[in-house]
């Protein structure tokens, strides 16, 4: 106890200059939010169009499994080049 009396001072005095960073806490917060969320959208994301029997389908929204038809014939990127 007479050994964290004797550094007690020269923490308190080094009190100041962490304080000072610590407004950068929620900053930090969400940024970490705003990368995570960056993060889970690239992991998750799928391609909006599928191709079943050279028909194109079209995603209904992000969120769905739902299908809507959308052309007669698919076409690959490979054969484009």
């Amino acid at each position: 106890m007479k050994d964290l009396l004797k550094i007690l001072p020269s923490l308190l005095s080094a009190m100041p200059e962490v304080v000072k960073y610590l407004k950068y806490i929620p900053i930090l917060m969400v940024m970490a939010g705003v990368g995570y969320g960056a993060f889970y959208y690239i992991q998750n994301h799928k391609d909006p169009y599928i191709c079943v029997n050279n028909q194109v389908f079209e995603q209904l929204r992000l969120d769905s499994d739902i299908y809507i038809f959308r052309g007669d014939t698919c076409v690959d990127s490979k054969d484009m080049k």
